[in-house]
């Protein structure tokens, strides 16, 4: 399955951003999630080309480069531009073989999908209402929710190495249900940096590319979740 990992955060003090750049930021997180949509539509169109000799090994590959290199590349033009519409052109193309075998492997594979889909933007949408109106301030968090995703990977790993938890049912809901709670608590984390003051000198680019690395794995759990308790399978 398909997996991101949010960027790191820097340890320096906030730094509000101006209303331009947050505009920027939310712009760029919606061309984001637009071309997520076209690289999905590629990945069908150009399965056959796009899946053979490895090529989605590769891609993959690409994707974990732009991601870790990205503090170097965002201040850099034109490969700020270039680099941050890549990424989630990639991840769409990615993510389509996973996106086909729940439509496949399933009964309700398309009502899966659907559901997955709206239960994801309704869950980010809740945090950025609880991000924008809390008192609580989130930025304490952030050691805790990388230890939390540390903790999320390595039974990711334990689940794809040993049968008996790769089997259970059990298993399978706990764990996604945990990377939901996981993801919604870093999107509402990300918004209120992007609200209410972004690390200084951050840039714009890389608080979009958080926000989508937030929804993307929200979806992707959402799905799993879904899948475990209503899969129906063929």
């Amino acid at each position: 399955m398909p997996f991101s990992i949010p960027i790191p955060r820097p340890a320096s003090e906030p730094l509000a951003l101006s209303p331009a750049a947050t505009l920027q930021t939310y712009l760029l997180f919606g061309l984001a999630l637009g071309l997520t949509a076209v690289g999905v539509a590629c990945g069908s169109l150009y399965s056959a080309t796009l899946f053979r000799g490895g090529l989605h090994f590769v891609l993959l590959l690409a994707e974990l480069g732009i991601v870790f290199t990205a503090r170097w590349w965002v201040r850099e033009r034109p490969w700020n531009v270039i680099l941050f519409c890549l990424f989630p052109l990639l991840s769409g193309i990615t993510v389509t073989p996973y996106l086909w075998y729940v439509s496949g492997s399933f009964v309700n594979g398309n009502a899966i999908l659907l559901n997955a889909l709206i239960a994801s933007a309704l869950l980010f949408a809740a945090a950025a209402v609880f991000a924008r109106t809390t008192r609580i301030s989130l930025a304490g968090m952030s050691g805790f929710l990388v230890l939390s995703l540390i903790g999320l990977i390595v039974f990711g790993l334990l689940q794809l190495f040993v049968p008996a938890l790769r089997q259970s049912v059990g298993f399978e809901m706990g764990l996604s249900a945990a990377g939901v709670v996981l993801f919604a608590m870093f999107a509402a984390f990300d918004i209120q940096r992007v609200e209410a003051g972004a690390r200084a000198g951050e840039s714009p680019f890389l608080l979009a590319l958080s926000l989508y690395l937030d929804i993307f794995n929200l979806f992707l759990y959402v799905l799993r979740f879904i899948t475990a308790i209503a899969g129906d399978r063929k």
